[in-house]
This record gives structure tokens, sequence and C-alpha cells, in this order.
């Protein structure tokens, strides 16, 4: 696993635990009726909010079902973290063009030292 992902799995990770700590406090439930609920371990939910553990595929989807979390959420939040890693450090035009996101203000700043303006 590269640096990037390493750092975009944790950053995702991090943000999952938010948004499940979000809804299981907006929900009222404590980790113990959770636990109960879903078959998921006490420990495990626990690691999940402290962004430690990104659990099984199954957990996750029987977490995010029972607290109306959308099931794609942590994937979207992994593929969203790890394209903000990989155009971090992109500084050029032509890494610009070649990066799978591109960061519009830095192109553009770009364009402009590049591009002659008519002097008023």
């Amino acid at each position: 696993m590269s640096d990037n992902e390493d750092v975009g799995l944790k950053a995702a990770l991090r943000n999952f635990g938010d948004l499940v700590r979000h809804k299981r406090q907006a929900c009222r439930w404590t980790f113990h009726g959770l636990s109960e609920k879903t078959g998921i371990e006490i420990t495990a939910l626990s690691d999940v909010e402290a962004g430690l553990n990104p659990l099984t595929e199954i957990e996750r989807e029987t977490l995010c079902d029972f607290l109306g979390i959308d099931i794609d959420a942590f994937s979207k939040m992994l593929r969203n973290e790890r394209n903000k890693e990989s155009t971090k450090n992109v500084d050029t035009a032509g890494q610009l063009r070649a990066a799978p996101v591109v960061d519009l203000k830095r192109y553009r700043e770009t364009w402009q030292r590049t591009t002659s303006h008519p002097e008023d």
C-alpha cells in the first residue's frame, strides 16, 4: 500500500467514524444497544467511531443500513480522500492534465502566468 493510499484510508476511516458517531448519537443509541441490534461487538463499534477499524463489508453494510447511512458512504469517502491525496502535490500544467482530479485554481494560475494579457 502506498503512502497516499494509507493517508487516504486513515482520513476516510476518520470521516466514516465521525458520521457513524453523529448518527448514533442523534438516534440516542448507546454502544451496548447498537451492538445488540446489529450484532457487531461493542469494541468494534468503538474502533469504527475512533477511525481505527473499517469493519468487514457485511458489518459495515449492516451498520449503515441500521443507522440510515448510504451503504456506499465508506467507499465514496475512501475514493474521495485518495483522489485528494493524488492531486495534492501536482505543480505543472502537464501533471494537472494527467491527474484524475484537476484543481482548477492552480491550473488557472499556471495559465495566467504563461498567457500574455493586453495592457490597458
